[in-house]
């Protein structure tokens, strides 16, 4: 297996990513959570990279599985000050650049759930959470943290996630490799995340579209079918009664085969 290096991934990283501050850990609580407490406005952007978190975060609060050595978790801060609802797009360009670097170094496809995740095999390989650094203007953020974990080699997961989550099942893959090409492929787009592609890209891989799903709208289950993601990241659903709604945030569930 190896080692996050910060000299070697500094090295594999090109253009706009050249000049990061590349920090690596061997242990940390979490990236995302170092990248708040170092965060300085008008400083280069950041590339925080542990071997492991011991307060691993994901989404609504929940805790993200980052075990020693399996896996690679790290936080890429875009220090620039940009409009909050440009969060949800640096996540769906995050997805697609995962995606993207998994086939590159693999010979598997990965797919997408919305918002957030991407499966391999039919099993989640990594989530992302996107974070804003609030900024005195209103409905603007100082700079986005964009933390990134993905089981590598994992086999042994706890209970309540092990039958959901999965790895790339590769102990041979470079990680320093891994999280340059990540990192370079969201640079690939524009630093706005307002290119159409990013969303083309996104569908493509898309793991819900055209399928059955389900989610929680005022306490009460609710079923659908996802039909289309919008141009601002919504997934638009079709009702049984016909109806179309756009969900804009929260979690939806499918069944997979």
């Amino acid at each position: 297996m190896f080692s996050l290096d910060s000299s070697k991934i500094k090295a594999l990283l090109t253009d706009n990513g050249e000049g990061l501050d590349v920090c690596v850990f061997k242990s940390i609580d979490s990236t995302n959570t170092q990248a708040k407490r170092v965060f300085k406005k008008g400083e280069n952007g950041m590339l925080l990279c542990a071997e492991m978190q011991t307060a691993g975060r994901g989404r609504q609060g929940k805790s993200f599985y980052s075990p020693e050595k399996t896996g690679v978790y790290f936080s890429l801060v875009l220090n620039r000050e940009m409009p909050l609802n440009l969060a949800a797009r640096a996540t769906t360009a995050a997805a697609v650049a995962v995606a993207k670097t998994v086939e590159e170094l693999t010979d598997k496809r990965a797919k997408i759930k919305w918002v957030n995740d991407v499966f391999v095999d039919g099993r989640k390989v990594c989530g992302i959470l996107t974070e804003a650094i609030p900024s005195e203007k209103k409905d603007y953020a100082d700079g986005i943290i964009v933390g990134i974990g993905i089981n590598v080699s994992t086999v042994d997961f706890p209970d309540e996630i092990k039958d959901i989550a999965g790895s790339l099942e590769s102990g041979n893959i470079d990680k320093n490799l891994l999280v340059a090409k990540i990192v370079n492929n969201i640079y690939d787009f524009p630093f706005d995340f307002e290119n159409p592609k990013i969303i083309e890209e996104y569908k493509a891989r898309s793991l819900v579209l055209g399928r059955q799903i389900s989610f929680v709208k005022n306490g009460e289950t609710c079923t659908a079918t996802a039909v289309d993601i919008d141009k601002d990241c919504g997934l638009v659903i079709k009702l049984p009664d016909g109806e179309t709604q756009t969900l804009t945030s929260g979690e939806i569930s499918i069944k997979l085969k």
